[in-house]
């Protein structure tokens, strides 16, 4: 019974009469959805007849998406493997866009895929930008202004095979000048969000691997966190999901598996096996005029005031970032981790991770290759305690160009980094070109169009690193290279207690 009616008597001494007053209680209800009599036949359904409170579970079975749940309600399916909701553009919309509160919505054991995402459906300013394939959590709009919206819990529950995608672009537009933007192929996500024992996999923002794109900017291939959102993962995993644009609009292209702009928690998780595509045909030209760059192919933290990112426990490894170019020079960078922002890993290994990035043999165009494992770039910070950096790989090929392959391990450009009790191992960098730089096989320590960067190591290790060339370039630092690449000069760091050993070809560079 949705309604429990209360009569309360009472005895009113007025002319005699008794009065009766009756109040009204709302209880939470359980709504069902399946084919049992009695069930709705759609979750849509049973959403719009749901009220604050309801709890709706869900049969065994396939069920249409394309849901907007704008209620504080309970979506209990009967486990990841038997409950199915597909298709729609997103899957799932949570929130309202207009109002003064959002819902708390809670989403278990269940499967979303099958979303394709073409037009922002926050209908808004950005009308050209594709957002959240599989779940939308909407914006609260006041005014102009874009606020946090609805809290979100999910657990137990698989997030599988959606796509954020641009079908036209917000103009006629030649190649470097298109607006056309895919952001968080699996989640977009402006809210307070949770997820739990969940995976977020195979997802993409932007091209396809196969078929043709307009896109110009693919932001978060897994997840795309906004800067009013809150995104906190335990116990959960973001994998194998890929940001990616291609000729003829492609410029950029970063986040392969998580994009955050907000705040992020990552505890007891791995962010693995994502990836970040560019191939394009573009004029750029570094470092005066980048129109091109790959980046971050686990982890970018943004670079949006108060971006923040805490890593657990965690793993970000096999991620890739890969970048080619037929009409100017290439950027590659930050294989696992780029950090804009603020940082603190703990516990944690950023391994594996892999950047290239090439141009046709003959073209003479640079290709820069920078940063394997951790970027640390734009005046941020970065702690680290107790993790390992190790196995990152960067690649980069110009056989008749300058190439820059630069920080396998850790780059800090500008910024600030301490490490804790933290090994960088076995990182490695080689450059096929007729110049350029290879520099910094386990640590990069460098001024880059900023102030001096600032460097600090105790209890660690920086060992078995390794820099390659071809013959026509000297690599430096193979261990560590602390110095200023513009000429001015060596920067300080600090070691305590830390092991500089075995490095390839020398341990540390302007120490």
């Amino acid at each position: 019974m949705r309604r429990l009616i209360l009569a309360t008597l009472s005895t009113t001494v007025c002319c005699g009469a008794a009065s009766v007053a009756a109040h009204s209680i709302t209880l939470p209800s359980t709504l069902c959805v399946g084919k049992k009599p009695g069930c709705y036949s759609t979750i849509q359904a049973a959403v719009d007849a749901a009220q604050d409170g309801d709890t709706i579970k869900v049969a065994p079975g396939t069920y249409s998406g394309g849901i907007t749940i704008g209620k504080s309600v309970r979506l209990v399916g009967t486990g990841a493997a038997a409950t199915i909701i597909s298709g729609g553009g997103p899957v799932v919309t949570i929130g309202v866009t207009s109002g003064t509160t959002e819902p708390t919505v809670s989403i278990s054991s269940v499967t979303i895929t099958g979303g394709i995402t073409n037009v922002n459906s926050n209908n808004g300013d950005r009308l050209f930008a594709a957002t959240g394939g599989g779940v939308d959590v909407l914006p609260l709009h006041v005014g102009k202004d874009f606020l946090t919206g609805a809290t979100v819990a999910i657990a137990d529950s698989v997030i599988t095979g959606n796509r954020a995608e641009p079908v036209e672009t917000k103009d006629t537009c030649d190649p470097g000048s298109c607006f056309a933007y895919a952001e968080g192929g699996g989640i977009s996500n402006f809210g307070r969000l949770t997820l739990t024992n969940t995976q977020v996999t195979h997802n993409v923002a932007g091209a396809p691997a196969k078929g043709p794109s307009v896109t110009s900017q693919a932001h978060g291939g897994g997840i795309y966190n906004h800067v009013q959102g809150t995104l906190t993962i335990r116990h959960s995993s973001v994998s194998d999901n890929r940001a990616a644009v291609e000729v003829p609009n492609g410029q950029y292209a970063n986040g392969g598996g998580i994009f955050d702009a907000g705040q992020l928690i990552l505890d007891n998780s791995a962010v693995d096996g994502n990836s970040v595509v560019v191939e394009s045909a573009v004029l750029s030209s570094f470092p005066s005029d980048v129109e091109q760059d790959a980046q971050a192919g686990g982890i970018w933290v943004a670079e949006f005031p108060g971006s923040a990112a805490t890593i657990t426990a965690s793993s970000v490894s096999r991620n890739s970032v890969s970048s080619t170019n037929t009409s100017g020079d290439v950027q590659a960078t930050a294989g696992g981790i780029d950090d804009d922002g603020t940082l603190l890993l703990v516990d944690s290994t950023v391994d594996h991770n892999r950047v290239s990035g090439s141009v046709p043999p003959a073209s003479g165009f640079l290709v820069g290759a920078i940063n394997g494992g951790l970027e640390v770039d734009d005046g941020s910070a970065a702690a680290i305690r107790n993790s390992s950096i190790s196995g990152n790989i960067l690649a980069a090929d110009s056989a008749t160009g300058t190439t820059n392959a630069a920080g396998a391990g850790i780059g800090n450009l500008s910024s600030q980094v301490t490490a804790d009790r933290t090994r960088v191992v076995g990182n490695r960098a080689t450059a096929n070109g007729t110049d350029g730089l290879v520099i910094g096989g386990g640590v990069l320590n460098v001024a880059f169009f900023g102030g001096p960067p600032q460097l600090t190591m105790t209890n660690s290790v920086v060992a078995a690193n390794r820099l390659t060339a071809s013959p026509t370039i000297t690599p430096q630092g193979g261990g560590i290279y602390t110095t200023d690449i513009f000429g001015g000069g060596n920067f300080p760091i600090t070691l305590t207690g830390t092991v500089v050993a075995g490095n390839h070809p020398d341990q540390c560079f302007g120490c």
